[in-house]
């Protein structure tokens, strides 16, 4: 028992080294795709080596620009990427700038890589009657009003902000919904073009989990019980330490559980 116990020991502890060391290799790489000049760790491009990074998030690069894909939701162009904030700043791959008329095609993401940061919500609205409301921004020209001789005229609108079923005029439903930077322009009083703008502007997600963000990316993060610990010699130790006691816990319970059944 005292050997397997030794044993244990001394593999948990080369794991953990080896764990720490592929985590600074990863965090060595840098890549560039177009105006985005330092993707780096946890990013990575999907042509790096394979220590870069993290393969969970994986960009690639299109025609020199920056793409994330989000299985759930859809492609978005990288604006930025903020590593002090831990954001990522994303455009609807169905936007187009200098072209109003581009509609987003994505929903909003959801998904547990990354997580929801301040933003405004924008409504589509489709209308059987025109609306005299500061609450709806007209489309036109942008998004033209559609008839013809089989379907009758409608109108096409956007609502910034939160929406209700019950807040929708009569004849009015909504068709698509999509995200927005907060205080980007005075949504109060803009224009369909303006609320484009501020679309291709993009939208923030964050990239590490609020605990992470706590602990500012100066410190070890304990993944047994979450902790900070500083970056530096002592605080590595203890960060260390407390990984190995950790994981010791986790053996030492499973073997008991393992003999318990068997």
């Amino acid at each position: 028992m005292e050997i397997s116990g030794s044993r244990s020991f001394t593999l948990s502890l080369a794991f953990l080294l080896l764990c720490f060391c592929s985590e600074t290799c990863a965090k060595s790489c840098t890549s560039s795709c177009g105006h985005n000049h330092n993707i780096s760790y946890p990013f990575r491009l999907d042509d790096d080596p394979k220590h870069c990074g993290n393969v969970m998030y994986t960009l690639s690069c299109e025609s020199n620009i920056t793409v994330l894909d989000i299985p759930s939701s859809g492609k978005y162009y990288v604006q930025a990427i903020n590593y002090d904030k831990k954001t990522i700043r994303i455009v609807d791959f169905g936007l187009q700038s200098n072209d109003c008329s581009s509609m987003p095609q994505n929903i909003p993401p959801n998904t547990n890589l990354y997580w929801s940061w301040p933003s405004t919500s924008i409504y589509y609205l489709m209308c059987s009657n025109p609306l005299n409301s500061s609450l709806y921004v007209d489309t036109a020209p942008c998004l033209n009003n559609t008839s013809s001789s089989s379907q009758p005229k409608t109108y096409s609108y956007v609502k910034v902000g939160e929406i209700e079923v019950w807040d929708l005029d009569e004849g009015c439903s909504a068709e698509w919904m999509t995200l927005a930077p907060v205080n980007y322009v005075d949504y109060s009083n803009v224009s369909y073009k303006d609320i484009h703008n501020a679309l291709m502007y993009g939208f923030d997600l964050g990239f590490e989990t609020p605990y992470a963000i706590r602990c500012q990316g100066k410190y070890w993060i304990g993944s047994y019980v979450s902790t900070c610990f500083p970056q530096t010699i002592s605080g590595f130790f203890q960060f260390l330490w407390q990984q190995i006691t950790g994981k010791l816990s986790s053996l030492l319970h499973n073997d008991y559980i393992g003999k318990s059944f068997s």
